[in-house]
């Protein structure tokens, strides 16, 4: 959001390190070397992302001055309001009420805190900080009244319940008549059970489909048995954005199912419902595993897989160089006998290839060599001693064709079970089930209101009114608006209230809905207390079947030496972005304690127990932890050398490597694999980010507005709405932080404590006051321009957005704005920013721009386009992703309207809708020492040479501005651009966010 005046375009402003004053920052040339740290270097910051003050979109805090006078009640409510999926599975609220809202989570100490950051956030270098903004009386008050917990009431339909979509889900109202802002002051926050409730919905509907092929394939017996239950495996620990929201997205998925190597899922169950056994796995190689012993011995490596287990299931990768010879000659010849005898059953796992021909090719070979029987609808069934699992590519959608090819081709369902990584968990978003939270009852000046937003540009975002009941009407869910619902036929419960959580239902029960229908809730019986961090267990934090690989690697293996790339992607040039985060988060320092190691023994206990075979002690590896608690003082012995961030360079190049620094701890590489690549997300954002970035600039250029781009209004051109629309707080503060190594434009007030917190600026990102819909609708349709009138009469100076398309957005721009109001515009000190909402793109933004046009007086720039008067501009913030963004660009531009008249805001296309496919990042093994002998591993299946990975030992190196990756260890180490940031528990390297900030600027 741009700050303009006639002659220029003011910049944001930072804090100075050890200086009282605010100085204007510019972006200048590139950053220095990476600087070294000082003393102790990595020590835990004091600050948190559990501060309910600021767990927030920053404009919602300007929001007490935008209600109507006399407001005493704020009622909303949350929904699906459609999407992908009918029936909704609602799930997730009970883990946010527990995390974040139970007991006196408002404390002096984290209101100061809180307005420490909104002062430096929404200063202005002109007009300076205005006290109104920051409601730190309330907060007091919430405090002194309520010993700081949160005066509201919530009421929820109960978590497991399937729901048709369009209905309520859980209702939000204050119960303190001074807290009326409170209600949508949380909204950003539990609109984020969102995900769990996607990621459940979207399980639950592949459990249907998988269920509908077993029994069309003669395979009933496997649903009655439970099998049905494995038969979807979460693959999606490091896929997803944050160890968060593995968490809360893989206990989404198992509320359906029960397979899952997500660890931090298993923690989440437990310990936010209550259920220690909420999901089981296997032994299982991956490639570094099966690679490492090296091509020649690819049937050594899989015969030591079914020596080192016995009985029981174990699941191998067999497509490391040539799947079809695997299945044919290994498999169904060298060690067939092996696999005949065993005590249990062997799942081949493909890991490339087309779908679904690659399942039906694996099946036929296998078929060939081990025989089949016939169910009772007359498909093939392979031997119990043998099956598939397909885990690459699956997603609700291949999943249904795999299953369809595989009974036209007469096999049945059971042969096959599937893994799910990034689509299980991470390629969704808010707008899969069109997810809002949306205000529908105010009471002012005592009288009640029923509240509606109704944009003519969108007649689907018309929200519900007044009080709401979910009531069942000839046996489905119908919502009951405006009061006339009867509370005795409410579905909806309960849950919380003034800090207190009434309900607390077990994971049991939540499954039993899923499954069943209604079950009663668990009412509370004694105060439930704020839920402590389990998530930073570092034994816990990686896909539990990692937890098996020290006995897989071959016979005197004592170094095991990884990389990680982006193989491709959607952007050649990739700015890295992250690492600093995860190595101060979770790995610097004594990370590993007895207590830990402890906690992480009984999960795997119960997390690798078979019914049959029972639990093998030799899977947790208690003795090598404890090595490194004995010998290492739990710090973890590992060498990183990593690219310094902000750098950027094309893909396919090294990133970072990582390889164990003593011998004996040859397995901790890889085991630490699933959390480092999370740093895919950090490093997409930012690399997308500042894609969209060049976009802006070459249109403001090619419009007559480069004096934006060099005066630094450019960095306030894309804003980051994203808070709510990505799937947990962890992953709105790195997401956020990511986007802000290119601008300074953010809501998204977690970023900036993850950027002062990890990365040393107390000054990342900048925000202007904003209404929302609740704040203009609550006025009433009537009363809209004098919901308008307050937001120029409150914020008198300086840069305001106001949203204009509650119910007209045309007659907002020519009457209010243009009209009744426009003197008052143009008599400000500063800008009013109108915001658009719903609308067709791009033509909505043209629209907007010939209304205001037609009324304000424009200019033209150099290249002889529009440009309207300082104090107004316009923000599209609805449907932008880079696509978008660049089609309304060249529109305007097409239109004869500089591009200076916009800046954009953009939600979870700008955090959320991304994926690790997206850049096609991956961690690989490319070097070993086995016996003394140095060993260059490589993948290379025939199946899909684009997955061949790199070997050797690897340098990054640039000569004359072209970046290599040298291989084989035939790099110079002179030349390397890598540098070792972590050693044995130590953070090497700290860097600084501007530094940063320098690396990664566009030219």
């Amino acid at each position: 959001q741009v700050v303009t005046s006639s002659r220029s375009v003011w910049l944001s402003v930072c804090c100075e390190a050890n200086a009282s004053s605010l100085v204007l920052v510019l972006a200048s040339a590139m950053g220095n070397c990476t600087a070294a740290c000082e003393g102790a270097p990595g020590a835990m910051p004091l600050d948190s992302l559990n501060n309910i003050v600021m767990l927030t979109d920053s404009y919602k805090v300007t929001h007490h001055l935008q209600y109507p006078p006399g407001t005493t009640k704020i009622y909303s409510y949350f929904e699906s309001r459609g999407g992908a999926y009918q029936d909704v599975c609602f799930f997730g609220l009970q883990y946010f009420l527990k995390k974040y809202m139970v007991g006196q989570v408002v404390t002096p100490a984290k209101i100061k805190q809180a307005e420490e950051y909104f002062k430096i956030h929404f200063s202005h270098p002109v007009w300076g900080y205005n006290e109104q903004l920051f409601n730190r009386g309330a907060w007091e008050y919430i405090v002194s009244k309520h010993g700081g917990r949160l005066p509201v009431t919530v009421k929820a339909v109960p978590e497991g319940t399937v729901v048709p979509y369009k209905n309520v889900l859980f209702t939000l109202e204050n119960t303190d008549d001074n807290c009326f802002w409170l209600t949508n002051y949380l909204e950003t926050l539990l609109v984020q059970i969102w995900y769990p409730t996607t990621v459940c919905t979207q399980s639950r509907e592949q459990k249907k489909i998988i269920v509908k092929y077993l029994k069309e394939t003669g395979c009933s017996n496997v649903i009655s048995g439970g099998g049905h239950l494995f038969k979807l495996h979460d693959f999606g620990f490091r896929g997803v954005s944050s160890v968060e929201s593995a968490a809360i997205g893989g206990a989404g998925h198992l509320v359906n199912f029960m397979g899952t190597d997500t660890m931090a899922a298993m923690v989440c169950c437990k310990e936010y419902y209550g259920e220690p056994a909420a999901g089981f796995s296997i032994p299982a190689s991956e490639h570094s595993t099966m690679t490492s012993w090296g091509r020649e011995k690819e049937v050594d490596a899989m015969r030591n897989m079914l020596q080192q287990y016995p009985q029981g299931l174990v699941a191998c990768v067999s497509d490391s160089y040539d799947i079809y010879k695997a299945c044919s000659d290994y498999w169904g010849g060298e060690l067939k006998s092996l696999i005949e005898n065993r005590n249990g059953t062997l799942v081949v796992r493909p890991d490339s290839g087309e779908l679904p021909k690659i399942v039906l090719d694996v099946l036929d070979r296998l078929a060939a060599k081990f025989g089949t029987t016939k169910t009772s609808t007359g498909h093939k069934l392979l031997p119990p001693c043998i099956r598939v699992i397909q885990g690459d590519g699956i997603d609700i959608n291949s999943l249904d064709m795999i299953l369809k090819s595989m009974k036209d081709a007469g096999w049945a369902a059971d042969n096959l079970a599937f893994g799910s990584g990034g689509a299980l968990l991470q390629k969704l978003h808010r707008d899969t089930q069109k997810c809002a939270f949306k205000c529908s009852y105010a009471i002012v000046h005592g009288e009640g209101v029923d509240v509606v937003k109704d944009p003519i540009t969108d007649p689907g975002k018309k929200s519900k009114k007044g009080r709401l009941t979910l009531e069942k009407q000839d046996g489905r869910y119908v919502t009951v608006t405006e009061g006339k619902g009867a509370a005795g036929a409410d579905v909806l419960v309960e849950v919380f209230r003034d800090g207190k959580l009434l309900v607390d239902d077990t994971f049991e029960s939540v499954r039993a809905r899923a499954k069943e229908g209604e079950v009663p809730v668990r009412r509370v019986s004694k105060p439930v207390g704020h839920a402590k961090d389990h998530l930073n267990n570092i034994v816990l934090l990686t896909d539990s079947y990692k937890v098996t690989h020290h006995l897989q690697y071959p016979p005197g293996t004592t170094k095991v030496y990884s990389y990680f790339e982006c193989r491709g992607g959607a952007y050649e040039n990739v700015c890295f972005f992250g690492l600093q985060y995860f190595l101060k988060k979770y790995m610097v320092g004594q990370v590993v304690t007895p207590q830990k190691v402890d906690e992480a023994e009984e999960y795997f206990k119960i997390h690798f127990s078979n019914p049959v075979h029972g639990y093998d002690d030799r899977l947790f590896n208690r003795k090598a932890w404890t090595h490194i608690l004995e010998k290492h003082g739990g710090k973890l012995p590992v060498e990183i050398k990593a690219v310094p961030e902000g750098t950027v360079l094309p893909y396919k190049n090294v990133l970072f490597t990582m390889e164990n620094t003593d011998d004996e701890c040859f397995w901790l590489t890889n085991y630490l694999e699933t959390l480092l690549v999370q740093i895919w997300y950090p490093v997409t954002v930012c690399t997308q980010s500042r894609e969209q970035k060049k976009i802006i600039a070459k249109y403001l250029k090619e419009t007559g507005s480069e004096d934006i781009v060099t005066g630094g209004g450019l960095l306030f051109k894309l804003h980051d709405f994203g808070f709510r629309g990505v799937s947990s707080v962890e992953s709105a503060a790195m997401g956020g932080a990511a986007h802000l190594v290119n601008f300074l434009g953010t809501d998204t007030m977690a970023a900036m404590v993850f950027a002062k917190n990890y990365y040393g600026e107390a000054a990342a990102g900048f925000s202007i006051p904003a209404s929302e819909h609740s704040t203009m609708t609550s006025w009433g349709r009537e009363k809209e321009v004098d919901a308008m009138r307050n937001m120029l009469e409150k914020y008198p100076k300086g840069t305001v957005a106001c949203v204009s398309d509650s119910y007209d957005i045309f007659q907002a721009c020519e009457k209010y704005w243009g009209t009744e109001l426009k003197a008052t515009i143009e008599a400000r000190e500063g800008t009013l920013v109108v915001r658009p909402d719903s609308g067709e793109l791009p033509g909505i933004v043209l629209q907007v721009l010939e209304k205001l046009g037609s009324r304000f007086d424009c200019t033209t720039t150099s290249t002889g386009h529009k440009l309207l008067p300082p104090c107004i501009r316009v923000i599209q913030g609805d449907g932008i992703d880079i696509k978008s963004l660049g089609i309304i660009l060249e529109a305007m531009k097409a239109a004869g309207w500089a591009a200076d008249n916009l800046a954009f805001g953009s939600g979870g296309a700008l955090l959320q809708k991304l994926h690790r496919d997206t850049q096609k990042c991956a961690f690989k093994c490319s070097y070993a020492v086995c016996k003394g002998e140095g060993v260059d591993v490589v993948k290379d299946p025939v199946t899909d040479p684009g997955k061949k990975s790199k070997k050797g030992r690897l340098t990054l190196e640039c000569e004359n501005g072209e970046w290599k990756t040298v291989t084989e260890g035939k790099g110079d180490p002179t030349k390397d651009i890598l540098v070792t940031i972590f050693k044995d528990g130590e953070l090497l390297v700290d860097e600084k966010f501007a530094t940063i900030r320098k690396r990664a600027e566009i030219a």
